[in-house]
């Protein structure tokens, strides 16, 4: 009896200990989350300091050289502006073969070419004499900010990071808003000091000089590379290594989804530009005496509604990023409802100068909305496996809405205030609309679980 007992308790010890052997191998090997390293922060702060440098430099400076420059060469403004034009249609040339160059090559590569096109660009125009010349830096600066702007924050948070994308890429992009306002306040001070050329030769150092250290150093292409996986994703081993979940490129390109969404981030992006006619808006009503706006205080407040715009939307593409990571619908809307209520407070602007204020800093929401909103909405359709060959596709798109809005707006303004307000308010409500349907669309296409096409 003692012996059947010694031997069952045996038994069970025997069983116990494989059991115990057995949950700690499952243990060992059970996938766990990434931590985050400073590597992955330095992915984020790469995205943000391009945004900041590069993108702001590029499109957010140009309006100060404006008046100096046509001054000094003896043109029209209107010449000058065209260069804004050309920096867009390169942008929208360049969007697809950088996308899949950054697909296939090295990221530090081509982020830093990117970056040593932009200054190069910014920096001749310092040393130019005619007008044809400035666009020659315009095609330059185009061709590498398109990458630096629209593809290399989505890219790096897409690929080094699965959680928490849509505030992640809002904080990168946010920076274009800070920088735009710290540029252009240290170009204007030049230009007053030692002149627009000056100017140029600082504003271009400082692309190279802040932009080629963090794309040389702090990136890697993917996190794999030095042994990581993306933050928030378990760890994969055996068969999973190197596998993603997503939507082939060949797939999506023939969806209506992706068209839907190409058209409808590119009218955010282009109804934005009519942000930029607010401080024409503000003369308009100084000149006819509205709002109680002299001519000589429409200066100072059509200077005060440009920064209203500048700060509401540098906050509001964090908010809307945070927001998208709950719900994109909701975003959706949010950016919707601020833009088309700033839009019916600018057009009762001419009653109130609060009213303008109010108006300008909501649109801001809607202008800040194209950088967010497209790279999160194409992720959450399409997943990443192949997010930056699919979203630099769109970027086709998003570039040539606002090459072709800025000479409408510009020209509704010149018919009439009424005739742009209401023209503006109608593509905010059709916005809504095809993004509420590319939502709908999106359900119905199907990710799988694949090797990433080399």
């Amino acid at each position: 009896m003692a012996d059947a007992q010694r031997q069952e308790r045996e038994g069970w010890d025997v069983e116990a200990t494989a059991q115990a052997l057995d949950e700690k191998q499952v243990s060992d090997e059970a996938p766990r989350p990434q931590k985050l390293t400073i590597r992955h922060v330095l992915a984020v702060g790469t995205g943000a300091l391009l945004c900041f440098s590069s993108s702001a430099i590029v499109f957010n400076t140009w309006s100060i050289f404006v008046v100096p420059v046509s001054t000094e060469l003896g043109i029209a403004s209107s010449q000058f502006t065209v260069l804004i034009t050309i920096i867009f249609l390169s942008c929208s040339v360049m969007a697809s073969p950088l996308g899949n160059l950054m697909e296939k090559l090295d990221l530090r590569i081509v982020l830093s070419v990117s970056v040593a096109l932009c200054g190069t660009g910014v920096l001749l125009c310092s040393q130019w004499t005619e007008i044809w010349q400035f666009y020659l830096s315009g095609v330059l600066e185009g061709t590498g900010v398109v990458a630096l702007s629209y593809l290399a924050s989505p890219t790096l948070v897409n690929r080094w990071f699965n959680s928490h994308m849509g505030v992640l890429v809002g904080i990168c992009v946010a920076m274009m808003g800070v920088g735009g306002a710290v540029w252009s306040m240290v170009g204007g001070v030049l230009i007053g000091d030692l002149g627009w050329r000056s100017a140029y030769l600082v504003l271009g150092g400082a692309v190279l000089a802040l932009g080629l250290p963090a794309t040389l150093f702090c990136i890697r292409s993917y996190p794999s590379d030095i042994g990581l996986q993306p933050y928030g994703e378990a760890e994969r081993v055996g068969a999973d290594e190197g596998m993603q979940w997503g939507v082939s490129a060949k797939k999506a390109f023939r969806s209506p989804a992706f068209y839907l969404l190409a058209l409808t981030i590119a009218l955010f992006n282009g109804t934005g530009q009519a942000g930029n006619m607010l401080p024409t808006y503000v003369y308009h009503l100084g000149d006819t005496g509205l709002a109680d706006i002299t001519p000589a205080l429409a200066v100072m407040v059509a200077s005060a509604v440009a920064m209203c715009m500048q700060a509401s939307q540098a906050v509001a593409k964090v908010c809307l990023g945070a927001i998208a990571d709950r719900s994109i619908v909701v975003a959706l809307c949010v950016a919707c409802a601020c833009g088309f209520t700033g839009t019916v407070c600018c057009w009762l602007g001419y009653s109130s100068t609060a009213l303008i204020y109010t108006g300008s800093v909501l649109f801001g929401a809607l202008y800040g909305a194209t950088n967010v909103l497209g790279p999160t909405i194409a992720r959450h359709l399409f997943g990443p496996r192949e997010y930056t060959k699919i979203y630099s596709r769109i970027a086709v798109f998003i570039n040539i809405a606002p090459a072709i809005s800025v000479t409408l707006f510009a020209t509704l303004s010149e018919i009439g205030w009424d005739l742009e307000f209401a023209t503006v308010l109608g593509i905010i409500v059709a916005i809504l609309v095809m993004g509420i349907v590319t939502m709908r669309l999106g359900k119905h296409l199907e990710q799988t679980l694949e090797r990433k096409p080399s």
